[in-house]
């Protein structure tokens, strides 16, 4: 199973983390794996690339940790319609596939 965790502060999505394989197939064509690794890279691609920001990240095989608390508050209306365009899509695929999939979300103070 993949769990996905989505840290928030005030609302805004300021980070997010992902571990581990679905186990819905084998590796290399496992479908649920790679809807969750590309809703993830493509929202970080977008923040480095598009926005041109540099946030905090790891990625290994299996784990991504994207850390945007060290971002000027004033790019967050541009982040979060990235971030939360990936909260809703991980949102579906974790109802429609929950045994593969764990969401979780997190207020951070």
């Amino acid at each position: 199973m993949t769990k996905v965790e989505i840290f928030r502060k005030n609302g805004s999505i300021v980070g997010y983390k992902a571990s581990g394989h679905s186990g819905y197939s084998e590796q290399g064509s496992d479908i649920i794996c790679s809807a969750i690794s590309t809703s993830l890279q493509m929202t970080l691609a977008g923040i480095q690339e598009v926005l041109k920001l540099k946030p905090k990240f790891k990625m290994n095989d299996g784990f991504l940790d994207v850390d945007l608390k060290d971002i000027s508050q004033n790019k967050f209306t541009e982040i979060n319609i990235l971030t939360e365009s990936m909260a809703l899509f991980l949102k579906e695929l974790a109802k429609q596939y929950p045994k593969y999939i764990r969401l979780v979300e997190k207020e951070e103070k």
